[in-house]
């Protein structure tokens, strides 16, 4: 009983807001995703501020897929998001940040649930991306990886969709390019993304009008120089001695 007593201390106490457990379906949490918070808090208490996804499958029995997907409902929800940090010596490192969570949870302190349920539901008639179409893009690109994506990489993703403003089908095609040419990373898909804004390119059409320009380029390249070699032919002009 002392040893147990020795490890209880030991191992510490995090501690939970009841107003955060009362309301967390409110905010559009389900029980899996309070429960990845729990164990994120309770590592964040203990000093590990990015816990592994070992660590996280041995405390809460969820695969390492249900973790991943767990994890990515909590950015994408906007519960949820990696920050970098540094320390003092200047090196950056990366942490869980639930302040988008406590930013919601302090709205229903001035709100009944009824009209904050309201207002979500009309925000997202205003907008015409669905949860579903978000999902099949993060789908997409680990189909096409052939793994899990990180929880960093969700955040990349989410941040192409939220603060960049790329249409999801667009990303779909930097990814079939991606694909196309063998390259399976998020950089390499940014990096289209990128150019294809400088070039004002915003939607599907605009990939298959510069397509089309780009092809017709090569043609037109090829046919000169069909025709440039057959300007310099010159027919031989043969003596005949009589």
């Amino acid at each position: 009983m002392d040893q147990f007593a020795k490890l209880i201390l030991q191992s510490g106490q995090t501690s939970i807001s009841n107003y955060l457990l009362k309301n967390y379906v409110h905010l559009g949490m389900n029980s899996d995703e309070l429960i990845m918070y729990l164990q994120i808090k309770r590592n964040i208490d203990m000093g590990n501020y990015l816990p592994n996804i070992d660590i996280i499958t041995n405390s809460t029995g969820f695969s390492k897929n249900k973790a991943y997907e767990i994890l990515h409902e909590l950015i994408q929800k906007k519960i949820m998001k990696i920050k970098t940090l540094k320390n003092k010596k200047g090196h950056s490192f990366d942490v869980y940040d639930f302040s988008l969570m406590y930013e919601k949870l302090s709205t229903l302190n001035n709100q009944s649930i009824e009209s904050v349920s309201n207002e979500n539901v009309q925000k997202n008639n205003d907008k015409p991306m669905t949860a579903a179409d978000r999902s099949n893009v993060f789908k997409q690109i680990e189909s096409e990886f052939g793994r899990p994506l990180s929880p960093i990489e969700l955040e990349e993703i989410t941040d192409w969709i939220d603060k960049d403003k790329y249409d999801l089908k667009l990303i779909s095609l930097a990814l079939r390019e991606a694909v196309l040419n063998q390259v399976y990373s998020l950089k390499y898909i940014d990096r289209i993304l990128m150019n294809w804004y400088k070039s004002n390119i915003r939607t599907p059409a605009d990939v298959e009008n510069m397509k089309n320009k780009r092809e017709s380029n090569i043609n037109n390249k090829n046919k000169s120089k069909v025709n440039n070699k057959n300007n310099d032919f010159k027919i031989p002009i043969i003596k005949l001695d009589k």
